[in-house]
């Protein structure tokens, strides 16, 4: 990744070199435009407060009048147009450079196209390099909680790049680029708004019946809280906004004043949080669906069964007994396509309110279905996930074994990232289950994927504060020189 974000840095520089070389080439001239309607009777006056320009050519074509300028003095020039009761004016900042923008300091110049062009170049050579980088881990190992961060950024990013190569169309300079780059934060909450809104509903309903079958616990309540902190950032603009409205202090409509940049700040600061959330939220629920319609290859020499709660008679639950009537029919297919059978390894211990371990109640099912006792291996001490995939890896102990895991659908993805976390890569397959847990289980992985990339997240984010807070400082400098 490193070596990304210096190809990407090398790029940034050469393009901003040529910027540079290109408005300071082209940008000592610029031409303006006026519309004339229906009128022969037209006058232009130059105001020279404290620059100087010379006028180079004047035409008219097609009902507009042009007037193209050179500069001969930094400072600020104004320029009218009279045509009957019609009066248009330009304001023209002529830079130490020589170089000239139209109406605000950073306004558009002539070849400042080419700062757009090349954001967007930068851009979508970030999105090349990323997406590369997402199919190599992905091709690599679908269970890890980088893949989840590369996606979140490929979507995240994407949204800029689409906005930044519309601007290219009707470019007004650097100053509206920057108000656009700032909008376009706003822009993609209000996209994704709704799925901010379906995504509560769901979470809200599926952590109430979860919450009923499963009992309250923290883990069961991840998705509401999370649900009720993005409406909370999305409603918060809102919110600050009518409390600076009753300020005494700042005014938030003074463009001389901190105030309106102060919340501009903020607004951006929310909309980027709110939306960056979202994107890994997206991405997060990409991830599990591709990780359960993964297929596996029939190859293999162990399969691990996922235990979890058992009934109070020692006899399987559904939930349980779909893993282990996933794994069969594994058995049964790879047995029939390859003649290879395999060994399977049921894992997990008793719980304090279970008569016998989750293993052991599995181990009877096996039997009752005629697979061998030879081809039954218990691993009957673990507690949780990761006990089951470092318990039965133990067991197994054949670093060179093709090994897969079975359990629910909504859990492959949280025990594919345990099993790598161990160092482990093993393919898993799960059956069928009830919608409320899936949601709880993207909460999770998605607040998972947060804490593990924490430092590549925090500073991607510091990065694109920077830049907001660089660009509001333009908008300031722009209204106020």
């Amino acid at each position: 990744m490193r070596n990304n974000i210096k190809k990407i840095a090398i790029l940034s520089v050469i393009l901003c070199v040529i910027s540079f070389l290109v408005i300071m080439f082209m940008g000592k001239t610029y031409t303006i435009t006026y519309t004339l309607i229906n009128s022969n009777d037209y006058k232009l006056s130059v105001e020279e407060e404290s620059g100087k320009v010379e006028i180079l050519d004047e035409k008219v074509k097609d009902s507009k009048y042009i007037v193209k300028v050179k500069s001969k003095k930094a400072g600020k020039v104004y320029l009218y147009l009279d045509y009957g009761e019609i009066k248009d004016s330009n304001v023209l900042y002529i830079h130490k450079n020589m170089v000239i923008t139209d109406n605000t300091f950073f306004g558009k110049s002539t070849g400042s196209e080419v700062i757009p062009i090349s954001i967007s170049i930068i851009l979508l050579y970030s999105l090349y390099l990323l997406i590369k980088k997402y199919r190599s881990c992905i091709k690599e190992n679908i269970y890890q909680y980088k893949n989840i961060a590369y996606l979140g950024l490929i979507i995240y990013i994407s949204f800029f790049a689409l906005n930044n190569v519309l601007s290219i169309i009707n470019y007004q300079g650097l100053f509206e680029t920057v108000n656009r780059v700032i909008d376009s934060l706003l822009f993609i909450s209000i996209i994704l708004l709704p799925i901010s809104l379906i995504t509560f509903s769901l979470v809200t309903i599926s952590n109430i019946i979860l919450i009923r079958k499963e009992g309250k616990s923290l883990r069961n309540l991840l998705g509401l809280f999370l649900g009720i902190i993005i409406c909370i950032l999305t409603l918060l603009p809102d919110y600050v906004y009518n409390l600076l409205m009753k300020s005494k202090t700042i005014n938030i409509y003074d463009l001389n004043s901190a105030g309106p940049y102060i919340y501009q700040f903020l607004e951006a600061l929310v909309y980027l949080t709110v939306t960056y959330l979202e994107c890994i939220l997206i991405a997060t629920i990409i991830i599990a669906i591709k990780s359960i319609r993964k297929k596996i290859k029939m190859n293999k020499d162990y399969v691990i069964i996922l235990g979890c709660k058992i009934r109070k008679d020692g006899t399987l639950t559904p939930l349980l007994k779909g893993r282990v009537d996933r794994a069969l029919q594994f058995r049964d297919e790879q047995l029939k396509n390859t003649g290879k059978d395999l060994i399977f390894v049921p894992s997990g211990g008793k719980g304090c309110d279970e008569v016998i371990s989750e293993a052991d109640a599995m181990k009877k099912y096996l039997l009752a279905q005629g697979i061998k006792e030879s081809n039954i291996w218990v691993e009957n001490k673990s507690k949780n996930t990761y006990e089951n995939i470092k318990f039965s890896n133990k067991l197994i102990n054949d670093k060179k074994a093709n090994i897969a895991f079975f359990t629910t659908n909504y859990h492959v993805l949280r025990a594919g990232l345990v099993a790598t976390e161990q160092g482990l890569h093993f393919e898993g397959l799960g059956s069928k289950t009830k919608l409320y847990f899936w949601i709880n289980a993207f909460i999770r992985e998605f607040i998972g994927t947060l804490y593990s990339e924490k430092k590549k997240h925090i500073l991607l984010f510091l990065f694109i504060t920077i830049i907001i807070i660089v660009m509001i400082a333009i908008t300031y400098v722009g209204n106020n020189v």
